[in-house]
């Protein structure tokens, strides 16, 4: 394999080890997550970072979705 392509799968398999001895269960319990279990989403439509059109909760609509919002401040 190619160099940046090693660094890429390190970097892979290093964020998909569980930090600090912490389980899967244990990390995705500590985003809070809400399940709608069946139930209708908020209204939602947000811009796309990649082109800037805008992308509507009910265009998905039978699809998997996973909204998460994050910020860095």
């Amino acid at each position: 394999m190619r160099p940046p392509m090693l660094a890429a799968l390190a970097l892979a398999l290093l964020a998909a080890a569980p930090a600090g001895g912490a389980t899967l269960d244990d990390l995705v319990a500590g985003l809070n997550l809400v399940p709608l279990h069946g139930a209708a989403p908020a209204a939602l439509a947000l811009e796309r970072l990649a082109d800037g059109k805008t992308v509507a909760l009910p265009a998905l609509r039978g699809r998997p979705v996973i909204v998460y919002f994050w910020a860095t401040w």
